[in-house]
């Protein structure tokens, strides 16, 4: 299994080389990267930052409940992690979830 830090780093990755993490609904754009977080435009609203250890909260939430991969942005509500659900979950579909699960 890879560690955690390693799937935030590939997600960081293919979200640069793609240019965008598409969600059910909403498109989210990468602007910038930093040590600590990933600056992400909106199309309803400001840009925003996620830090890479929401990124990694999410990663360990579709690890314990393979439900959150399929079940959308609310579902990362019950392990936590909120505001920031919609991109944090588009930032998660970049990868498989066998992937994230490996």
């Amino acid at each position: 299994m890879q560690s955690t830090s390693q799937v935030v780093s590939e997600i960081i990755s293919r979200l640069q080389k793609k240019g965008f993490a598409q969600g059910r609904v909403n498109r989210f754009g990468f602007i910038s990267k930093s040590d600590s977080f990933v600056m992400i435009s909106r199309e309803r609203g400001k840009d925003t930052r996620i830090p890479f250890h929401k990124i990694a909260d999410a990663i360990v939430a579709v690890r314990k409940d393979h439900k959150v991969y399929s079940e959308g942005p609310s579902r990362l509500r019950k392990h936590g992690l909120t505001h920031i659900t919609s991109p944090l979950w588009a930032l998660l579909h970049l990868l498989t979830l066998e992937e994230l699960k490996a």
